[in-house]
C-alpha cells in the first residue's frame, strides 16, 4: 500500500473513530434509558390502576359488612327464606332496605347499583322499579353459586348481560359476598356491588392499549382482552412474547396487587417500545454519514498538502542512488519540508565526499601495519552501520533518518580527526555510545547496553576501535529469533596495574567448535600474520584478531585478547593491557 494511501486511511480513521465509538456509546444509553423510561412508566401505571382497585373493592367489602352490623336490616332478611312466597315483599322493608343501600352508594361515582338478593329471589335495591326486576330465580345464577362456595368471602366476577337489569346492553365488573345470619351463621342472601361501567373505562384507559387484562387471585380472567392469547402467554413481568401469526413481539408487564389478588398484565408492541429509538438511529446515521464525508475531504486535503513535498524528495533519493544527482538544482521555498529536502541533499553530498575522503585517508595509511590494521575496521565498521541506517529508512518510512545521519557523522568526524594510535579511554567510551545510539533507532527495545566504568580510569590511554566492535559483534551476533532482547554489559577498572575492559551479553552464544576456531586465531595470528582470513563463517573473529594484533603491537605480549561463551547463554570478551 502506498504512503499515500496509508496517511489517507489514518487520518479518516483518525476523524471517524472517535465519532463512531461516542455515537454507539450514546446509542447504548440512549436505548437503555428509553428501555427503561417506556417500561417504568407502563408498570408505573399499572401499579396505580392496581391501587385503584384495591381501594375499590376495599371499600365495596367495608359497604357489605356494615349491612349485617345492623340488627334492624338483619330481621328483614331473616322473614324472607326458601319456604316465603316470591310475592312477599312488605312496602316497609323496602324503604328500609332502599335507604340504607342509597346511604352506602351516595357520592360514589365508582358504583352502578348495589342490590341485596334473598333466598327466595327477592330483590331490594336503591334503584326504582323501572330499571330493575322485582325477584330472580338466585339459584340458577352463576355468579351465586360462586358467592356460596366462598361461605361469606368476596369474589370479583365480570357479567355480560345482568337479568335484573330491565333494557340494559352493559357489560359489568361486580363484587358479591354471601350474608351469613352473625348469630347462627345461617344464609340471608347475596349482596353485590356492580361497578360504574364508565367508572372502570376511565380509570383502564390510562393503560394505553388494547392488549390488557384483569385477573383474579385464582388466575381466572374478568376483564380486559379475554381471549387474546398475547395475554395468556404472559406470565413473567418484563419478559417478551411473540405473536405466532404475525411475528411481532411484544414486551409483558405484570403486577399483582398483595391485597386483593388481582393481577393485570398489559403487553406493548416492540414498535411502539422502540419507536423514538429508531427516530434516534435514523438520525445518527445521517450525522455519521455526514462525518464520514467530511473526514474523506479532510483527508483526501492534507494527504495531498503533506505528501507532495514528501513525493519530490523520495524522487531526489532515487535519484541519488541512480548517482544522476545534480549539484545545479537549487530549491528555494519557505516550505519547512522542502527546506528539510533541501538539506537532505546537501547531506548527502557531504556523506558521500566523507565516504571518498575517508576511502583514501584509509589507503595512505596502509604504510604501517598498525595503520592497515586499524584501516581493516573502516570498510567492515562503516558496512554495518550504513546497514543499520538502510534498515530503519525502509522500516520507519525514512522519517528518522537525519537523526542517525547526524550520528553517522559523529562516528566519521572521531575516524578522521585524530590519527594518534593511541587516545583516552573516556573518547573511546564516547565513540561506542554512539554507536549504540545509532543501534538503538534500529532495535528500539530490543537493544540495552549498561555501562559500569571507574572515574579514575577514564583518562587512560588506550588504542582506538576496541569497545566498539566488540559491542558491534554483541548486536549483529547475539541478536537471533530466540533472543529478541540483547542484553550488553561494559565494565572497564584497574586490577592492579592492568587496565581491564570486558564486554558480555546475553546473546546467542558460539558453538564450541566456532570458538576453538577463534581462539586458535588468537593464539596464531601474531606469529603468523593472520587477521581472520579462515573466519569467514565467523564474521566476529575478525573483529577479534585485529584488536589482540594492535594490542601486541602496541602494549607487548602481556597485554592481551580473552573470549569465553556458551551457545545459547552468551558471550564475554576481556581485554588486559598492562604497561
Amino acid at each position: 500500500m502506498s504512503l499515500r494511501n496509508k496517511i489517507f486511511i489514518t487520518f479518516s480513521l483518525l476523524l471517524l473513530l472517535p465519532l463512531i465509538i461516542v455515537g454507539l456509546v450514546v446509542q447504548h444509553i440512549f436505548i437503555s434509558s428509553k428501555s427503561e423510561e417506556v417500561i417504568t412508566k407502563v408498570e408505573n401505571t399499572i401499579i396505580q390502576l392496581n391501587h385503584n382497585l384495591d381501594l375499590m373493592l376495599e371499600d365495596a367489602s367495608r359497604s357489605t359488612i356494615t349491612l349485617l352490623y345492623n340488627k334492624e336490616l338483619v330481621n328483614v332478611l331473616r322473614e324472607y327464606d326458601m319456604d316465603t312466597p316470591e310475592n312477599y315483599k312488605k312496602y316497609n322493608h323496602i324503604q328500609l332496605l332502599s335507604l340504607f343501600l342509597a346511604s352506602i352508594t351516595f357520592n360514589k361515582d365508582q358504583i352502578y347499583g348495589m342490590h341485596v338478593f334473598t333466598n327466595n329471589g327477592q330483590l331490594f335495591s336503591h334503584m326504582d322499579n323501572y330499571r330493575i326486576e322485582d325477584h330472580i330465580n338466585l339459584q340458577e345464577q352463576e355468579w351465586y353459586v360462586k358467592a356460596k362456595e366462598q361461605r361469606g368471602g368476596w369474589i370479583t366476577y365480570y357479567d355480560e348481560n345482568p337479568i335484573y337489569y330491565k333494557n340494559n346492553t352493559e357489560k359489568y365488573v361486580s363484587f358479591l359476598r354471601l350474608l351469613r345470619d352473625p348469630e347462627n351463621q345461617q344464609e340471608l342472601g347475596v349482596i353485590r356491588i356492580d361497578f360504574s361501567p364508565e367508572y372502570l373505562k376511565e380509570i383502564t384507559q390510562q393503560l394505553g392499549s388494547e392488549n390488557w387484562q384483569i385477573s383474579t387471585a385464582q388466575n381466572e380472567p374478568f376483564m380486559g382482552s379475554q381471549s387474546d392469547h398475547l395475554l395468556a402467554n404472559c406470565i413473567k413481568n418484563q419478559s417478551w412474547v411473540e405473536n405466532k401469526k404475525s411475528g411481532r413481539m411484544y414486551l409483558c408487564v405484570t403486577h399483582t396487587s398483595t391485597k386483593t389478588g388481582l393481577k393485570i398484565s398489559n403487553v406493548i408492541p416492540k414498535d411502539y417500545l422502540y419507536s423514538e429509538i429508531k427516530e434516534f438511529n435514523s438520525f445518527l446515521l445521517l450525522l455519521i454519514g455526514f462525518c464520514l464525508l467530511i473526514s474523506v475531504l479532510i483527508s483526501y486535503y492534507l494527504t495531498n498538502y503533506l505528501l507532495k513535498p514528501l513525493e519530490l524528495l523520495k524522487m531526489r533519493i532515487s535519484l541519488f542512488q541512480k548517482n544522476k544527482l545534480s549539484n545545479s538544482n537549487h530549491i528555494q521555498s519557505k516550505d519547512e519540508i522542502v527546506e528539510l529536502r533541501a538539506a537532505y541533499d546537501g547531506m548527502l553530498f557531504d556523506i558521500d565526499y566523507l565516504v571518498e575522503e575517508v576511502y583514501e585517508i584509509s589507503l595512505r595509511n596502509s604504510e604501517a601495519e598498525y595503520k592497515a590494521l586499524q584501516s581493516q575496521m573502516d570498510p567492515h565498521f562503516l558496512f554495518n552501520t550504513l546497514e543499520s541506517i538502510n534498515m530503519k529508512a525502509i522500516n520507519n518510512d525514512q522519517f528518522e533518518i537525519s537523526d542517525m545521519i547526524a550520528q553517522l557523522g559523529k562516528l566519521i568526524r572521531y575516524r578522521l580527526k585524530n590519527e594518534e594510535q593511541q587516545i583516552p579511554l573516556q573518547e573511546e567510551i564516547i565513540f561506542a555510545k554512539t554507536y549504540v545510539s545509532i543501534m538503538k533507532n534500529r532495535l528500539e527495545d530490543a537493544l540495552d547496553v549498561y555501562w559500569q566504568v571507574e572515574e579514575e580510569v577514564v583518562d587512560h590511554l588506550v588504542p582506538k576501535y576496541i569497545i566498539q566492535p566488540l559491542i558491534e559483534n554483541s548486536v549483529m551476533h547475539g541478536y537471533s529469533n530466540r533472543v529478541k532482547r540483547v542484553e550488553i554489559l561494559v565494565k572497564v577498572k584497574m586490577i592492579g596495574s592492568a587496565l581491564t575492559i570486558s564486554v558480555s551479553d546475553n546473546g546467542s552464544g558460539i558453538d564450541d567448535s566456532g570458538l576453538l576456531k577463534i581462539k586458535e586465531s588468537l593464539k596464531y595470528s601474531t606469529l603468523n600474520n593472520n587477521d581472520g582470513e579462515n573466519l569467514t563463517q565467523h564474521k566476529n573473529g575478525i573483529a577479534l584478531v585485529n584488536i589482540n594484533r594492535r594490542l601486541r603491537l602496541i602494549h607487548g605480549i602481556n597485554s592481551m585478547l580473552h573470549i569465553s561463551s556458551k551457545e545459547g547463554e552468551g558471550t564475554e570478551v576481556e581485554i588486559i593491557i598492562r604497561k
